[in-house]
């Protein structure tokens, strides 16, 4: 998935089935997220996925941009 930002910049979401990850690469660095706990955590930092997507986009963007998980029901 590529996210089109102002200014010609990209976000890419990646999935890597055989790892069982998703790569996001962003003007500031790239970055894996395993599911662990519930959430995709970064490999390196533990932060969230969805929570690093709305700090990139939004740094990428030029405003405020939020991506939060989906919803489950039992």
């Amino acid at each position: 998935l590529e996210l089109s930002m102002p200014g010609g910049s990209k976000i890419v979401l990646n999935t890597q089935p055989p790892l069982h990850e998703i790569w996001l690469a962003a003007r500031a660095g790239g970055h894996r997220y395993r599911f662990v706990d519930g959430a995709w955590r970064d490999t390196r930092d533990g932060s969230e996925f969805f929570a690093a997507l709305s700090a990139q986009a939004s740094a990428q963007g030029g405003c405020t941009l939020a991506f939060t998980p989906p919803v489950t029901t039992a």
